[in-house]
């Protein structure tokens, strides 16, 4: 009988008191997943002693401290090491998964070993009315989805083989690594969409200066931001780049049949 593959959850958390809970709940309650990772990165509120008593109260929930703030980057890839599950699924401290929401990508997973990553459909959650009624917005939510690291599941080889989600210094000032890692599994790979009208979502919850909201206001009323510059566009282009590089030569590495030892002669001049 063959092994059934594993799924874990990776939740980074960072001044997330007020929310983290309830994204627990709603991550062990996921059928297929067996442990919910969560990884402090530093916290100022009270998030490190939620996480404790999360940790206590379920069995399947464990618990990671970094020692200081280093980004989501860093809390997402610190997670996904200590898991070792075959899947890796990822979901910020305040979202929420509906119910069932990993069942599809799990299957997808499971059943096809030629996909790097499934995204799940993302659901607007206390989004205001000039995006949500916007007539533009049901196209920029699609691209928005397309995006972001929180409906993300992989398969955590091909994660591991990308190097995990970018640690540049410059993500940590605007954000997008995400985007950038994304967009080379799409460019280099098979990436699967659940997006279906009936599919389970993830609830993406509103907040002021997430990327949801710099991404709506490029998308729906050109409002470019200031501070990014084409040096900074280039610079995270060049990021995509490098992993594509990198899954380039795992794919080689994979093709070429050969096993062994291979001595090498020197010449010496």
């Amino acid at each position: 009988m063959s092994r059934k593959p594993t799924l874990d959850i990776v939740i980074p958390c960072y001044n997330a008191a007020d929310t983290l809970e309830e994204a627990v709940e709603s991550a062990v309650g996921q059928p297929c997943a067996s442990l919910v990772w969560l990884v402090d990165d530093g916290s100022q509120d009270g998030t490190a002693e939620l996480i404790r008593s999360l940790a206590a109260r379920y069995a399947n929930v464990r618990a990671e401290f970094l020692p200081r703030n280093s980004g989501v980057s860093v809390a997402r890839n610190w997670g996904a090491l200590q898991s070792q599950a075959d899947f890796t699924a990822f979901l910020d401290a305040d979202d929420v998964y509906e119910t069932d929401v990993l069942s599809a990508a799990y299957l997808a997973l499971e059943q096809f070993d030629y996909l790097s990553l499934v995204r799940l459909k993302l659901k607007p959650w206390g989004f205001p009315e000039r995006y949500t009624e916007h007539a533009g917005f049901s196209e920029a939510w699609q691209r928005l989805a397309m995006t972001v690291g929180g409906n993300m599941v992989f398969r955590r080889s091909i994660l591991l083989a990308c190097g995990g989600f970018p640690q540049d210094g410059l993500f940590r000032r605007f954000g997008g690594e995400d985007a950038a890692l994304g967009i080379a599994l799409t460019r280099s790979s098979v990436v699967a969409t659940a997006f279906d009208e009936q599919a389970a979502a993830v609830r993406h919850r509103y907040r002021a200066g997430i990327h949801a909201e710099r991404l709506l206001d490029v998308a729906l009323f050109g409002r470019q931001p200031e501070r990014i510059t084409e040096e900074d566009r280039s610079r995270a282009e060049a990021v995509t780049e490098a992993i594509c590089r990198r899954l380039a030569e795992v794919k080689a590495h994979a093709e070429f049949s050969q096993t062994g030892i291979m001595p090498l002669k020197l010449t010496y001049a």
